[in-house]
């Protein structure tokens, strides 16, 4: 007796929900390499999305890569080669270093652009797009996965190999892989003005620390002549819940903080705050299944110190892209198969993600956010000095280095020794202001320890849940360190 098998039509190998910076790179990668994608992307280009805008180096590779330098306007994108950074009473300004294998500088680009032009070379590679489409939902069978998209009016079901979930940090397709929408634990939520007339200098971008704010930053970045983007991305744990007091964060700062008075000078608000949820990495969650990936920021591949998610989303497109083409030339798309894709993202980027996640976690404590703001304050003064030091600060919250640069014996002797100094000559100044300064200098350590005793004392629970979630951000980062230094002596054997 001979089985005939009824073979599956295909609308496309691959469906991609969501056409940002993540979704039309993977497009642009497959289509280039002559397999047939799909692009459902919710709004219609152009289209604006909320974002900081800024494009770090490692990002601009990954573009100069897909020809993006040729694009229209790409030339006079505003580039950034310094970084300041603010607390109370003090900052520092740094010249960005750029390594070698990078191409250019960051660069400040609306995302109205940015995602416009990757659409446009993705289109040009074949691939197809539904604009104003939206994933609600899929089906996986044994040889194809079906999708419910809705557009317009219409409710459409298209058939694929593989669906690769790149709708942002409320994707659907994340959402019904996990059961469950994003815990606010691994949440930014982030808000964003424009303003028109701007002073300062237009290759300088500004970050700003503050004590309420923390963990948390504040930026100014510049946009073109005298254009720029202000906003601000925070934990949502830490974070007030109601939205007004949310945004009143943002115009308080405008209004009350002296540096960004200064470069912000007679400078006009263009339009609204806008905000957005940032979801950053969960080591746990699943971001491949069977004929599922997750790429950009629907895999959480977003650093929690920065809150920059574009040129992960451009790697993860990347990799996504590499490990597809294995799986569609073998015609294997089971579970096993597509997590050849997370052991990349493993590989490249959860060691950099766990420090991250670690020193959020140190922050996450309110009661300690004096502290902080001392370790701030130590930073900048050691930035001050040391080149070398201030170089990695500042290519870490560029985007350039990996959070665990911070974490080499170097920098953690040089950051010990400016603690050294900064207390030492604090001390030797309040010996020659007299009596009176002592007094005010131990009443503010008094003030300071005992909030800290009292945040302890009131709100046990909470203290011993951060404490549980240093224990296991500690765990996840010692368990890196141990396999890096075993694979630097096996390597050291060999040769």
């Amino acid at each position: 007796m001979v089985t005939i098998k009824a073979v599956c039509k295909y609308d496309c190998d691959v469906l991609i929900a969501g056409g940002g910076p993540a979704g039309s790179a993977l497009a642009f990668h497959l289509a280039s390499r002559g397999i047939s994608v799909i692009v459902a992307e919710a709004q219609r280009f152009p289209r604006d999305k909320v974002c900081g805008d800024g494009v770090s180096p490692v990002a601009l590779a990954e573009l100069q890569a897909m020809g993006i330098e040729g694009m229209d306007n790409f030339a006079s994108a505003n580039e950034i080669s310094k970084v300041g950074l603010f607390i109370k009473n003090d900052k520092v300004f740094i010249d960005l270093s750029k390594p070698a294998h990078l191409p250019h500088h960051a660069r400040i680009i609306p995302r109205i652009e940015l995602d416009h032009w990757i659409y446009g070379i993705a289109k040009k590679a074949g691939a197809v797009y539904y604009e104003d489409a939206r994933v609600t939902g899929y089906s996986i069978s044994t040889d194809a996965v079906t999708v419910q998209i809705k557009r317009q009016q219409q409710n459409l079901q298209l058939k694929a190999k593989v669906l690769v979930g790149a709708d942002g940090s409320s994707s659907a397709v994340a959402r019904q892989m996990h059961g469950a929408k994003p815990h606010e634990h691994f949440q930014l939520l982030g808000l964003r003005a424009y303003y028109n007339n701007v002073n300062g200098p237009q290759d300088r971008v500004d970050i700003y620390f503050t004590e309420e704010s923390f963990p948390g930053i504040f930026w100014m970045f510049p946009r073109g002549a005298d254009g720029a983007n202000v906003g601000m991305a925070m934990v949502a744990s830490t974070f007030p819940q109601n939205e007004a007091h949310v945004r009143s964060f943002l115009s308080n700062h405008v209004k009350h903080n002296a540096d960004i008075i200064e470069r912000l000078g007679n400078g006009v608000a263009d339009g609204k705050i806008s905000g957005w949820p940032l979801t950053f990495f969960n080591r746990h969650a699943k971001i491949s299944g069977n004929r599922l990936l997750l790429i950009g920021d629907a895999a959480g591949l977003i650093n929690p110190l920065s809150g920059d998610g574009i040129q992960y989303a451009l790697l993860s497109a990347r990799w996504a892209a590499e490990c597809l083409t294995g799986c569609i030339a073998n015609n294997e798309f089971t579970a096993p198969a597509l997590y050849a894709y997370r052991k990349k993202i493993d590989k490249e980027l959860a060691y950099d993600f766990a420090l991250s996640n670690l020193l959020i976690q140190f922050a996450r404590n309110k009661t300690l956010a004096p502290l902080w703001m001392e370790i701030m304050g130590v930073l900048i003064s050691r930035a001050k000095v040391d080149k070398s030091y201030a170089d990695i600060i500042a290519g870490i919250f560029e985007g350039t280095y990996p959070s665990y640069k911070a974490l080499t014996v170097p920098f953690v002797l040089k950051s010990l020794l400016q603690g050294g100094v900064n207390v030492g000559t604090q001390a030797i100044n309040d010996i020659l202001e007299g009596p009176d300064k002592w007094a005010e200098t131990g009443s503010r350590l008094t003030h300071m320890g005992s909030d800290i005793l009292h945040g302890i004392k009131t709100r046990p629970e909470d203290q011993g849940k951060w404490l549980l979630g240093l224990a296991k951000n500690g765990a996840d980062v010692a368990g890196h360190i141990i396999k890096t230094v075993a694979k630097e002596k096996i390597l050291k054997k060999k040769v």
